[in-house]
């Protein structure tokens, strides 16, 4: 799958004309080329950033959450996952298939949050009812 991928972003980028951008219309003298030294076309091949947006409840607008730090809940029964965002102190909790999201998040509190015996319990104990997004304001992503 990740062949077919770089091959379909060469091709894009060719029938774009971002491989050609650097050649020259103008002749070339080549009578002092060696001809056994083989011609190298260099490209920069990019993969494409992937997006993870999520729906969040109470928010407007869905968050991409690939560049939030994550914790594995997987043996959680109630959070289904958690995502924190450390610059915009912001975190996203999955409680059950519904993602709520909190503001003005201590990073202090993630830290306990993602070494807690138990992720429903330290929910309910330190972070429902606190860093309430209507008094804080939400971040823009």
């Amino acid at each position: 799958m990740k062949k077919i991928s770089l091959l379909l972003t060469f091709f894009l980028s060719l029938l774009s004309g971002s491989l050609l951008s650097g050649c020259s219309t103008a002749p070339t003298d080549h009578s002092n080329a060696d001809i056994n030294t083989p011609t190298e076309i260099v490209s920069e091949v990019t993969t494409p950033k992937i997006s993870n947006y999520v729906t969040v409840k109470y928010r407007s607008d869905p968050v991409d959450i690939a560049n939030f730090e994550t914790v594995d809940t997987s043996q959680s029964s109630m959070v289904r996952g958690a995502w924190y965002d450390e610059v915009n102190q912001y975190m996203i909790i999955d409680l059950n298939g519904v993602k709520y999201h909190y503001c003005r998040f201590p990073s202090s509190v993630w830290d306990e949050f993602k070494l807690a015996d138990s992720f429903g319990t330290y929910y309910k104990s330190y972070i429902k009812w606190n860093y309430d997004c209507r008094n804080w304001g939400v971040p823009s992503y």
